[in-house]
């Protein structure tokens, strides 16, 4: 009995160990790992954007016009992807902070946005990628 009840704990080891070596993703699948392979890896962008801020016009739809080329950006993201490494592509996340500096107090330079963010996507990788050159 005992015997039986070791080689199922080491089969079940057998089977569970290369998905804890790999990895998994958000999804619980489990991460690429091997050249390719199909299955999909987690691509991050991160995006810093600082734009001056102009006098005379309301600050907050600045910032307002800032965060939008930022989310232009994001949208854009898996566009791009597609076009140079990816065969599918979804953003799963993309957070974002919007900061103003007001410079003029402090010593003449202007004031300015700064964006930052991060755009988070699922991809599967093209296969030519997971080949070796000839």
């Amino acid at each position: 009995m005992q015997l039986k009840t070791m080689l199922s704990t080491v089969l079940f080891l057998a089977v569970i160990t290369p998905a804890f070596a790999q990895g998994l993703d958000d999804t619980g699948r489990p991460l690429r790992v091997l050249p390719g392979d199909n299955a999909p890896a987690r691509v991050q962008s991160s995006l810093t954007m600082t734009i001056p801020v102009k006098d005379g016009e309301d600050p907050a739809a600045q910032q307002e016009a800032g965060l939008r080329s930022f989310y232009k950006v994001a949208a854009g993201s898996c566009a791009m992807v597609l076009e140079t490494i990816g065969d599918s592509c979804e953003v799963t996340s993309v957070t974002s902070n919007v900061n103003v500096r007001d410079r003029a107090l402090g010593g003449g330079m202007p004031s300015q946005i700064t964006i930052n963010g991060q755009i988070a996507m699922k991809v599967t990788f093209k296969p030519a990628l997971g080949k070796p050159a000839p």
